[in-house]
């Protein structure tokens, strides 16, 4: 395993983790209300808004669980029951059973973003990367700035060699979130190989 690899699992662990714990203290809310998507879609617009001019990490990094918070809101109770049991099995390591709920979340709710990210994770650790590619290339269908998808996507492009590609994803990942802990080492590595030294 290549230590991007290594470093995007850990990556992919943590935000499982604070994911887990987010959607957890939303555990038993109300269902949504009629115009609960539309408020979502605001509060995420404005999220990403603050997010790029983020003048410290550490707001920077309040912006982000906000982001993941909103991104785990479906507007369904159902659909939300079955990430929050996904979220508990992968948080448990019990990746098939993750699968399961995941799966399911993406056939019931097929413009529900988040499920397809998660699920993207779970074939990225199965080294599936057809089927991960193509659940990320998804999520960026519905959500074009969904700079955690982009960097799963550079992440694997650059596992297969496609060096150029990955750069310009870390670009437009780093230009949404400038406080993207890791891109800019990355670009700085992909650049080197890709553009050659600067004269």
């Amino acid at each position: 395993m290549s230590h991007l690899r290594a470093c995007a699992v850990l990556v992919c662990l943590l935000l499982f983790g604070a994911g887990a714990a987010m959607a957890a203290g939303d555990a038993g809310t109300k269902a949504a209300a009629p115009n609960a998507t539309s408020s979502r879609d605001d509060a995420i617009d404005l999220l990403y808004a603050e997010l790029a001019v983020a003048r410290n990490k550490q707001t920077a990094e309040a912006l982000e669980k906000a982001l993941q918070n909103e991104f785990l809101r479906s507007g369904s109770p159902s659909i939300d029951l079955l990430m929050q049991r996904g979220l508990d099995a992968f948080k448990a390591a019990r990746f098939d059973r993750a699968f399961f709920y995941f799966d399911e979340v993406v056939t019931l709710a097929p413009e529900y973003a988040e499920g397809w990210n998660k699920r993207a994770t779970i074939y990225y650790l199965r080294n599936d990367y057809t089927h991960a590619l193509r659940d990320l290339e998804h999520v960026l269908r519905l959500e074009p700035r969904h700079y955690e998808a982009m960097v799963g996507l550079a992440v694997m492009l650059q596992d297969l060699g496609d060096n150029k590609g990955a750069l310009d994803l870390y670009r437009r990942a780093k230009s949404i979130n400038p406080w993207l802990e890791g891109a800019d080492a990355a670009i700085k590595t992909l650049q080197l190989e890709v553009e050659g030294q600067g004269i």
